[in-house]
């Protein structure tokens, strides 16, 4: 080997593990990771008053819905109020819809302002809201 050889391998031994190494994934919180969890994987399980907490944002919407809504948030209290909004596109246009109300939770589902109670279940930091014509899940945040 010559002498140039012999420089080029030491500084691949004395550089290599800094070179080719990159951040473990533990070190990223799951949740910040670019890899979305398998939603059917979740165990969805008929929802109670303890889910409706705190900022949900959706992660999933299908069915009649997803033509319209892109983006959708809700923040609930413990008190049974909520506020919600909905980013829909009409016309190729953009706007926030906004609503404020109340909420129950029952054997039949949850219940916005008195509505018709739709099917809710809840996961680790998920629910998920069904119809016969469509589901969104929603994803648990944070306020800051």
């Amino acid at each position: 080997m010559n002498a140039r050889g012999a420089r080029a391998v030491l500084w691949v031994a004395l550089l290599g593990p800094n070179l080719c190494s990159c951040i473990a994934s533990n070190v990223v919180a799951e949740d910040q990771r670019l890899v979305a969890r398998d939603l059917t994987a979740l165990p969805f399980v008929p929802a109670d008053a303890s889910a409706f907490t705190g900022l949900y944002e959706s992660i999933d919407i299908r069915g009649d819905a997803a033509v319209a809504l892109r983006k959708i948030y809700y923040v609930f209290d413990t008190a049974g109020s909520y506020t919600g909004a909905a980013l829909a596109e009409s016309d190729g246009q953009l706007s926030f819809q906004t609503l404020n109300g109340n909420w129950t939770i029952g054997p039949e589902g949850l219940v916005l302002d008195g509505g018709a109670a739709v099917q809710a279940e809840m996961a680790a930091q998920h629910l998920r809201l069904s119809t016969p014509a469509g589901s969104v899940v929603l994803k648990a945040g944070s306020l800051q």
